[in-house]
């Protein structure tokens, strides 16, 4: 693409907010939280012609809705997000997710649809939203904290979690090379091989259920920094910091690189120009890994929400310095319990974002709470057992060949505390897509919901 011709959208673009007519939307959401599926899920179900599997989205529900297309116009510098390659995974003969986002992309679509005001339907036939979509690897978001922390900060709260019960095992042996380093030793070679034993130990943590804060991210998915200097990068003892030492100044100066060259970018690329935010949080998998999982779940959603800029915006805002004027909170996965565990679900979801909740509202940004399922992996039913009819679902477990019913146990309502995860362990299943033939929408749980929140005020 030419200069003229990023000249010419970077217009184009600036013309649509002035005037309203666009809206970027975030998804937001640790590795594994479904962030993948959502995007590939919202864009079937905006793409496809039969509105019906979407009642409580008001547009499609009031037969306004015209339909939507793929904007052939978007920025061709940009990476596009694999939309087509994504359905195939769900129409293979043994379905599969979508695999993991290893780089950054994107998708415009142009919504049309006839508006809610008999004033401006006779003014005009129908009206157009120019809707921004985003996808990124999750890894990357967990470095948006770095940029309120100082290097001695960083490797402060580094090794507080790798002191913890999930981790501590694994990082004896890098704590244990880590001491044994001269400071004043900044050879490049030692340097590059201490880095590569900080990178295998973050490897080793993101197989781990329920380590979710492992940075750098960039470190775990590089994309087009595998192999640069930027990228040698690790926390140093604290002990170490307290000592000083060459190796401490270039650990120093290479943490400000980062933050100069990757994370900054990465911010005022994805998240400077948000509208709307949809926030995924897996609760069921942080409940299976055990407390400390739980716990760190908590403590990496609210220090990435920390980065996001929230409230009301004017059209002087909207085009020069938007904001995040709605975020829905979202646990996904809710085709994974039984319909009467939802509720559970969200009270856990309102306490873990019981903060960030609270200073969302004094931002006057409005939020909603709901328990989703992008694509339903599952049929709900009810078995016979003592004379009881007891909810079950029916579903392909991952790694098993066929379908079978199952029930998938109890959410706890309240923030578990010591004493239920030693007396319990939580073994929800993780599950394979329903089959899926490719025709109609793919089956969803309150996906119309979330799209209503989201985008249902800019469709009227």
């Amino acid at each position: 693409m030419t200069w003229v011709d990023k000249a010419s959208w970077q217009l184009k673009t600036l013309g649509q907010r002035a005037l309203d007519t666009q809206l970027s939307l975030g998804v937001t959401g640790l590795s594994g939280a479904g962030k993948t599926a959502f995007l590939t899920a919202a864009l079937q179900q905006l793409l496809q012609h039969d509105n019906t599997a979407m009642p409580f989205f008001s547009v499609m529900q009031q037969k306004r809705w015209l339909g939507a297309r793929i904007d052939a116009q978007q920025a061709l510098h940009f990476p596009r997000f694999p939309y087509e390659q994504n359905l195939l995974y769900f129409k293979q003969q043994q379905p599969q997710w979508p695999p993991s986002t290893v780089g950054w992309s994107q998708l415009a679509l142009t919504l049309r649809y006839q508006s809610a005001s008999t004033v401006k339907r006779l003014l005009r036939d129908y009206q157009q939203l120019s809707l921004q979509l985003l996808d990124y690897p999750g890894e990357w978001l967990l470095d948006l904290p770095m940029l309120q922390q100082s290097y001695v900060q960083w490797c402060q709260q580094s090794w507080d979690l790798f002191s913890q019960p999930h981790r501590q095992a694994l990082a004896e042996a890098f704590r244990t090379q880590l001491s044994r380093v001269d400071l004043n030793q900044t050879e490049p070679l030692a340097v590059q091989q201490l880095c590569a034993s900080y990178r295998d130990l973050l490897q080793q943590f993101s197989q781990i259920a329920g380590a979710y804060l492992n940075q750098p991210g960039r470190l775990l998915v590089p994309a087009e920094l595998e192999g640069t200097p930027v990228l040698q990068l690790l926390p140093l003892l604290p002990e170490q910091l307290r000592q000083g030492g060459a190796l401490v100044a270039l650990m120093q100066q290479q943490y400000a690189n980062y933050l100069k060259l990757v994370v900054k970018p990465f911010y005022q690329q994805f998240f400077s120009g948000l509208d709307r935010q949809l926030v995924l949080v897996d609760i069921l998998g942080a409940l299976n890994a055990g407390e400390a999982a739980l716990s760190e779940l908590k403590q990496s959603i609210l220090l990435i929400l920390q980065s996001f800029s929230y409230g009301p915006n004017h059209w002087l805002r909207r085009v020069f310095k938007p904001r995040i004027s709605k975020v829905l909170f979202a646990v996904s996965k809710a085709d994974h319990v039984t319909p009467d565990q939802h509720q559970a679900l969200s009270l856990l979801l309102q306490q873990l974002l019981a903060e960030q909740l609270s200073q969302t509202q004094y931002q006057l940004c409005q939020f909603e709470v709901m328990v989703i399922a992008a694509v339903r992996a599952s049929e709900t039913g009810t078995v016979e057992y003592q004379g009881q009819n007891l909810p079950c679902l029916r579903a392909t477990k991952r790694g098993q060949p066929h379908a079978t019913a199952f029930y998938p146990g109890d959410v706890p309502r309240y923030w578990p505390d010591h004493q239920l995860f030693s007396a319990h362990q939580f073994a929800f299943s993780e599950l394979n897509p329903a089959p899926w033939d490719g025709q109609g929408a793919l089956p969803h749980i309150r996906l119309d919901h979330a799209l209503e929140f989201l985008l249902g005020d800019k469709l009227r």
